[in-house]
């Protein structure tokens, strides 16, 4: 809370405004017990402290980290001045100060000392004479509370060092902490014993740079409502078109949250609003949250973890060229070559204990069984009426293993669920999955009840497609690409799965797309073995939206995002659907909040119990 106080001298000593006693009764507390160097407020624990030193030169909002920590109530007192007793005051000042640094040698940090002041004396008659500034006499004072005193103690100390970082000194009010109370409260008063405590002359521009909002919301000026800021105020974000001064440099966001925070709610809200701008959605839905929007959107919702939606790993999607790229770029430019490193790693994933020579035996088998298909580095993809299957490939290994059983065997028999087992229904058949819809879910609830390997590499499948799908029409509407539980690739073992997400990210915007990676799971986003993948996946996103975090999450992320002692005080303790959105340069704590229509799309429950649908 930040009370500010505009205060003129009184002729006379004024009573404090009184209250009726039925108000005073609901608003005091409970009691109130003033000591040496605390005060007990209610149930709580205080202490009143006062800025008694400052830099030289401040800088913009050199108030906002102070008034900003948590339990922190700052109020900021301004009384004017008459501008001719200051100006001889200063005279007075600079001839002292003068008189001091020509008086013989002295000890060099007085000296130092002196000059300073010398120069900042100089430099306040300058303000006052030249750009008629009008400078105030200002006290700060600052109100800590904390539920016990080791709390209180704690966060005293905080504020002690974040003062001091900032060239800065605060003081306890010792045997002032009822006046100190009463400057701290919201009664516009300041008893004279505060304010010779610490009193301070400040110009107006230092002034106005004091005041602590900064965080004063986030308006892009055009694009989706993504909520509501602290102060109720709209916050506006238009990934696709930021302003040059938003710092954004690309249209990716990273959702981070623990479960039941929200965090698919934030996400339905934000791709609603961008669909009805007119952008085309893919959702990866690993928890079937999403089909009931799809559905109501007329959208397409495919089970695609044994659900009767296949996507053949093995084919090979046409892919327009990059920008970059050069015509004729060679067999390692074509289709069939880029398609493979995605297939290595695919089965990388799925077959996790071959050696380096069944992984090259299996690149072999591949490469002949793709010409039997009358697919070869030249071919246009486009033009390929059937693709070999995961079955095709199992046939052909029996059939080497036939004649050389010793080397293919353990192949055939590792690839057998993939094609006539338990795998198959995920991979043994062309695909199946509609690629035109403007809404399209590909649904991957029922990955939880596969074995790890196959979760994480029917998930690296999916993703994939949809990157295809992202791709293949580079002009056409924007596209937004939905990863929810992104966690799933974060295998130690198979980093290249996290590297796949990492270039996408970095590629997607060339083809007017966006993506949003949701996860709950960051500690596994940063474990040592994937560190490198999973930072740049988090760090290299312009908006970032950081939900309520658990404590071991909290503690990676705030070193990796630069969060404030009152950030993580924030998410530590968020409510459902508030949180921290960083979007380029500017950090603003945002509440998600869905209209009344959009309420009964996303969430029909929740609307039918609200009485807005029937």
């Amino acid at each position: 809370m930040i009370a500010l106080r505009r205060q003129t001298p009184p002729a006379r000593t004024p009573a404090p405004p009184l209250l009726a006693p039925g108000l005073a009764d609901l608003i005091a507390p409970a009691g109130l017990d003033f000591e040496r160097h605390r005060l007990t407020f209610g149930d709580q624990f205080g202490r009143v402290l006062a800025i008694t030193g400052y830099p030289p030169k401040a800088g913009p909002a050199w108030l906002a980290r102070l008034f900003g920590l948590p339990g922190v109530v700052g109020s900021l007192h301004l009384v004017p001045t008459d501008p001719d007793a200051l100006v001889q005051q200063l005279n007075r000042s600079i001839l002292e100060f003068s008189a001091r640094l020509q008086g013989g040698p002295r000890n060099a940090l007085i000296v130092q000392r002196t000059e300073q002041s010398l120069r900042d004396a100089q430099e306040l008659l300058r303000k006052i004479d030249q750009e008629q500034q009008q400078v105030f006499v200002a006290v700060v004072v600052l109100l800590v509370l904390g539920r016990d005193p080791e709390e209180l103690d704690r966060r005293t100390r905080r504020v002690e060092a974040a003062a001091a970082a900032a060239g800065m000194r605060a003081r306890t009010l010792a045997w002032l902490q009822q006046e100190g109370l009463t400057a701290a409260g919201p009664w516009a008063w300041l008893p004279e014993p505060v304010r010779q405590a610490a009193p301070r002359h400040l110009p107006s521009e230092t002034v106005a740079g004091a005041f602590p909002f900064v965080g004063g919301g986030l308006n892009h000026g055009s694009g989706i409502v993504f909520g509501r800021d602290a102060q109720g105020g709209v916050v506006l974000v238009n990934r696709w078109s930021p302003p040059p001064d938003a710092g954004a440099d690309g249209p990716n966001m990273t959702v981070l949250a623990r479960t039941r925070a929200g965090k698919s709610f934030a996400v339905k809200v934000m791709a609603l609003r961008e669909y009805q701008l007119g952008a085309r959605v893919l959702f990866i839905d690993p928890e079937r949250e999403y089909k009931p929007l799809c559905e109501k959107l007329g959208g397409s919702w495919v089970d695609v973890a044994g659900g009767g939606g296949v996507i053949n790993p093995l084919q090979v999607r046409p892919v327009p060229r990059e920008p970059d790229e050069t015509a004729g770029a060679g067999r390692l430019g074509s289709p069939l070559a880029l398609h493979l490193q995605r297939v290595r790693t695919f089965f990388h994933l799925y077959l996790r204990d071959l050696t380096d020579l069944e992984r090259a035996a299996l690149e072999d088998s591949l490469l002949a069984l793709y010409a039997e298909f009358g697919v070869t580095w030249d071919t246009d993809p486009a033009a390929v009426p059937v693709w070999p299957t995961t079955r095709d490939l199992h046939a052909r290994l029996q059939e080497r293993a036939r004649r050389d059983p010793g080397r293919w065997d353990r192949l055939a028999v590792l690839l057998r669920p993939a094609a006539e087992g338990t795998d198959a229904e995920l991979w043994a058949g062309q695909t199946t999955v509609p690629e035109h819809a403007d809404v399209i879910v590909l649904d991957v609830h029922n990955l939880h009840n596969l074995a790890e390997p196959v979760r994480r590499a029917q998930y690296f499948n999916v993703l994939g497609f949809a990157w295809d799908l992202i791709r293949r029409d580079r002009q056409s509407e924007r596209k937004l690409l939905v990863v929810d539980e992104a966690w799933f690739l974060a295998d130690p073992q198979v980093p290249a799965a996290l590297d796949f997400l990492r270039e996408l990210s970095k590629r997607i915007a060339k083809y007017n797309g966006a993506i949003v990676t949701i996860t709950q799971n960051v500690v596994d986003f940063l474990a040592p073995e994937v560190a490198r993948q999973g930072e740049a996946v988090i760090g290299n996103a312009t908006y970032k939206l950081l939900l309520r975090q658990g404590e071991r999450d909290l503690e990676k992320l705030a070193p990796l995002l630069n969060l404030t002692e009152a950030e993580k005080d924030l998410l530590a303790s968020a409510r459902r659907g508030e949180g921290l959105l960083i979007a380029g340069n500017q950090r603003v704590r945002v509440r998600i909040e869905a209209a009344p229509h959009e309420l009964a799309l996303i969430d029909p429950e929740q609307a039918r119990g609200l009485g807005l649908v029937e």
